[in-house]
């Protein structure tokens, strides 16, 4: 385990289960990125295109701000689509999408450091890996150990194998191959005995804990508050948490019954009232509410979770097969764009084209 980010990738290496990014701010409102042939711009639930596509790179917004990329550099720009950063060079620096607390990570000739709005270098780059600051507190990277921060650049916790971020207040680490929770101050509220699993940090005053090669759901005070029967789990989101079911996904409410059925091929957590899902002989995606309505239809052949009252789709048909390294990846030609809560397109892109390749075995 050399540094941070790979910790999400032992965590939770079942990435069919997708939330919206943390990084990215879904308050009712917020600027949502979407990808115009090549080039990004933001759009709106009420307002449709907010900001032009004109990017070659754009992150969600997070406090207000979001990095991007043009053709000159990368910076910051606010939900008008304004510049509020100098640009720096999108070859030998740029900005991570987590900005808070009045610094943002940078990335410069491999070493990660912090600089505020104005530019300045705050925290000189040196880190393998640096988070987003939360509470006077930042996970970063060095010499193979990950650790938190202050805003001086100080070690505050110990050093561990792997971190990940605070959610309630704790947040899971990884020492001598075993999960355990720490507090702020550094010291361990829950000892490493523990496998990882896919809902890895604390949600709802419940955490997924691996037990006997079954996943179960543990509170704070240490105590199994449901009993392992899953074989993978996601945090709990709205009263749901999605657990996985020999190779189907169904939701659990937090007394453990199972409320919506495990008979999807592939699920996501709910946010804003909804979740898509994948049905497992048409392969059709829709959103459906708490108690497994569909509210939108499953005609799509992509769906992603909705934040800020939009969500991305994608309908595609196939149109051959060929040959790649591993497998052959057929080739799908169709439209994608951003849908509201009843699924009407807020942003469609005007064309058809190639836009992904998907792996048949």
């Amino acid at each position: 385990m050399k540094y941070c980010p790979l910790i999400v990738l032992t965590f939770a290496m079942s990435a069919i289960a997708q939330r919206p990014d943390n990084g990215q701010t879904c308050d009712s409102g917020t600027p949502i990125p979407f990808n115009d042939g090549g080039s990004l711009g933001y759009a709106t639930a009420s307002g449709g295109v907010v900001i032009p596509p004109q990017f070659r790179y754009a992150a969600g917004f997070f406090a207000g701000v979001a990095d991007v990329c043009t053709i000159e550099g990368c910076g910051l720009i606010d939900t008008k689509g304004k510049f509020i950063t100098p640009l720096l060079d999108g070859q030998t620096a740029r900005f991570s999408n987590h900005y808070s607390e009045g610094v943002g990570a940078f990335l410069k000739n491999d070493k990660w450091g912090y600089v505020d709005l104005s530019g300045n270098i705050v925290i000189p780059p040196k880190f393998r890996y640096a988070g987003a600051f939360d509470n006077g507190m930042a996970r970063v990277a060095l010499n193979g150990k990950c650790f938190f921060i202050n805003h001086k650049g100080e070690r505050v916790t110990p050093e561990f194998d792997g971190a990940y971020d605070f959610g309630e207040d704790l947040a899971a680490v990884l020492i001598s191959g075993k999960v355990g929770y720490i507090r702020r101050d550094g010291t361990l509220a829950i000892p490493p005995k523990y496998q990882g699993t896919s809902g890895i940090e604390f949600s709802e005053g419940l955490v997924a804990v691996r037990s006997e090669k079954k996943v179960g759901f543990m509170g704070t005070t240490v105590s199994m508050v449901i009993k392992p029967a899953y074989d993978d789990a996601y945090p709990f989101s709205e009263g749901r948490a999605l657990v996985r079911v020999g190779e189907s996904w169904g939701y659990i409410d937090k007394t453990g019954k199972m409320v919506i059925p495990p008979e999807y091929r592939i699920a996501h957590t709910f946010n804003e009232g909804v979740a898509s899902v994948q049905l497992p002989d048409s392969r059709k995606w829709g959103y459906i509410d708490h108690a497994g309505a569909f509210t939108i239809p499953p005609v799509f052949d992509a769906a992603m979770p909705f934040c800020a009252g939009v969500a991305s789709v994608e309908t595609s048909q196939s149109i051959g097969l060929a040959n790649g390294d591993l497998c052959r990846n057929e080739r799908r030609f169709g439209k994608h764009g951003l849908i509201d809560h009843t699924g009407r397109y807020v942003w469609l892109e005007p064309l058809g084209r190639v836009f992904r390749d998907i792996c048949i075995h």
